[in-house]
């Protein structure tokens, strides 16, 4: 078998032009079903998403990192993401994350009628930078009571109703 590492610029290569088409199809038409849902929501997400778990699997275990996987500390996560492999996992997370966070935006601007210039903005940080686009999309949504529409959209149960009982099987 091949070393696994030298592969990782082409796999890296393939999960930046997966991710490209996602956003390219938000950032050009944001407001058809074909591009928000299905290729930025549900295509770009799979594949980035077996191409997260292919990558994990191969490098998981790879020397020359035979210490323990410490996510839970700053040390730890540094020494991760020194692993090749571990970086470019992580990086196919983010990009796997950011994209579907930027389908859902695109999807709920339609539906509170966010005009494209505010949308536009938010979907290009969102690429690039994932938490700052998000956060510049909910002050934008909060303009104009926009967020009180999107959370209608959302379907979320009303917060004052008294809590129900639980009843597991009704008895005849």
């Amino acid at each position: 078998m091949s070393d696994p590492f030298a592969m990782l610029p082409t796999v890296f290569n393939i999960v930046m032009a997966v991710s490209a088409i996602g956003w390219l199809a938000l950032i050009f038409f944001p407001r058809r079903e074909w591009a928000n849902l299905w290729v930025a929501g549900v295509a770009v997400p799979a594949v980035l998403g077996i191409l997260y778990l292919c990558v994990m699997l191969v490098f998981w275990f790879q020397p020359p990192d035979a210490a323990p996987r410490d996510f839970l500390s700053l040390a730890g996560a540094q020494h991760l993401f020194q692993d090749p492999g571990m970086l470019v996992a992580a990086w196919t997370d983010i990009a796997l994350l950011s994209i579907i966070v930027g389908a859902w935006m695109a999807r709920k601007a339609m539906q509170v009628r966010m005009p494209y210039i505010y949308l536009l903005p938010s979907l290009l940080l969102t690429w690039t930078l994932p938490g700052v686009g998000f956060i510049f999309f909910c002050v934008v949504a909060s303009f104009g009571g926009r967020w009180g529409y999107i959370e209608l959209y959302e379907g979320l149960p009303p917060t004052e109703s008294a809590p129900v009982a639980a009843v597991p099987f009704a008895t005849p």
